[in-house]
């Protein structure tokens, strides 16, 4: 393989990497408010005045974190393969990986960012955004399993719920160390329940894609 091909980062992405780094490790462990500018520039060992030109301010770095945890876990090649085959069985393997995925430190940074954002402005921005992507992402997991290639209230709804569940296990996890895969199952399974109860959610009553749509066959 060539050199080209596989490019090594350039300095100022690896300085913005080892930044990022430092930042997550010490907003876990000490916090976001008790985390400043000068300890991350210390421990990152570039200057003060380079880390504000990598990143303006703590917000920015947290939202480079957050930005770069949700690409690795929501696995969206995995979601889009899934509903392009029709594969019931990986959509509900996204799902339970998304629940049930223990990981410690990022646990507890999504605890602390969570407490930030009811506080400060810019963090609930960033956290908000997270949240409408991740629950666009779910929404179009369950309508996958519902047979529908169109997103309904229904699904949202189970979305809604699902994300609850995932904070739930989130905490759970982070508060108590204990694990959620069993709990997380479960409640995955009663969430699927709904979809399969539904009266209008069957696949035999949602048109899949190139399906004639009820609307037009009246027509």
């Amino acid at each position: 393989m060539s050199v080209a091909a596989c490019p090594f980062p350039s300095r100022a992405q690896a300085r913005r990497e080892k930044i990022k780094q430092v930042a997550r490790r010490l907003f876990i462990e000490h916090g976001f408010h008790a985390t400043g500018i000068a300890l991350i520039a210390k421990l990152s060992g570039v200057a003060v005045q380079q880390l504000y030109r990598d990143f303006p301010s703590k917000e920015d770095i947290i939202a480079a974190i957050v930005a770069e945890d949700c690409d690795r876990f929501a696995n969206l090649a995995t979601l889009d393969c899934a509903l392009a085959t029709d594969d019931r069985d990986a959509l509900r393997q996204w799902l339970e990986s998304a629940t049930c995925q223990k990981d410690d430190e990022t646990d507890r940074l999504f605890l602390e960012i969570a407490a930030e954002a009811s506080r400060n402005a810019r963090i609930h921005t960033i956290f908000s955004d997270v949240r409408r992507t991740m629950l666009d992402n779910i929404s179009r997991a369950f309508a996958g399993l519902a047979g529908s290639d169109r997103v309904g209230e229904e699904h949202r709804l189970l979305a809604e719920a699902f994300m609850i569940v995932s904070v739930g296990a989130a905490a759970t996890r982070a508060v108590h160390t204990a694990d959620t895969r069993s709990a997380g199952a479960k409640l995955i399974s009663c969430l699927l329940d709904g979809i399969h109860g539904g009266p209008d959610q069957s696949p035999a009553a949602t048109p899949r894609e190139g399906a004639l749509k009820p609307e037009a066959a009246i027509s």
